[in-house]
């Protein structure tokens, strides 16, 4: 597979995640995403929110995609998502996590939609690793980070792409 076409969906991974965000913020939430901040970096670690979920996408590309929640926007959604349940107080926690790790692997299972057109593979996932109060990830050896964060009025969510650094040009953005 070429470098450009590998650049080019690594590419629509990033936008697919933004859109999909966007409309299952709206449509099961009512949480609206009012801006989106590009970054990228070549960072020795990935700064984390409050709560980070962590899934693995293979097929025709390999990276992991973590999204990092602010507390007040975490909070929001394991109250909506859990606003039918009689949740006790020790199961708080356990709930939140797994607020966290549902509203990722439906983000991300919705993007499959979007990707399975790509190199005509078949798209798999890891199970989410939700991370609860970890502030950083280091980088591991020649890979590097690419973030955008989606701001709410209940606080902000960046997406992470952890790939190889062949796939970001030298202004750390994605290689075209």
């Amino acid at each position: 597979m070429s470098s450009t076409r590998v650049l080019d969906e690594v590419e629509q991974v990033m936008q697919s995640a933004i859109a999909r965000t966007r409309g299952y913020f709206d449509s099961e939430f009512k949480v609206s995403v009012d801006e989106v901040d590009c970054g990228a970096g070549d960072l020795d670690s990935l700064t984390l929110l409050d709560m980070t979920a962590i899934i693995g996408m293979g097929g025709g590309i390999n990276l992991l995609i973590a999204f990092s929640f602010d507390e007040g926007l975490i909070n929001t959604l394991y109250q909506r998502m859990t606003d039918d349940l009689d949740v006790q107080p020790d199961e708080v926690q356990m709930y939140r996590e797994a607020t966290a790790g549902e509203v990722v692997n439906t983000i991300l299972g919705n993007c499959t939609m979007d990707l399975q057109k790509l190199g005509q593979q078949i798209i798999s996932m890891t199970p989410p690793i939700v991370l609860d109060h970890t502030k950083t990830i280091r980088r591991m050896k020649n890979s590097m980070f690419y973030t955008q964060t989606l701001h709410t009025k209940f606080g902000s969510m960046t997406i992470s792409l952890v790939g190889p650094r062949e796939l970001f040009n030298a202004n750390l953005d994605y290689a075209k």
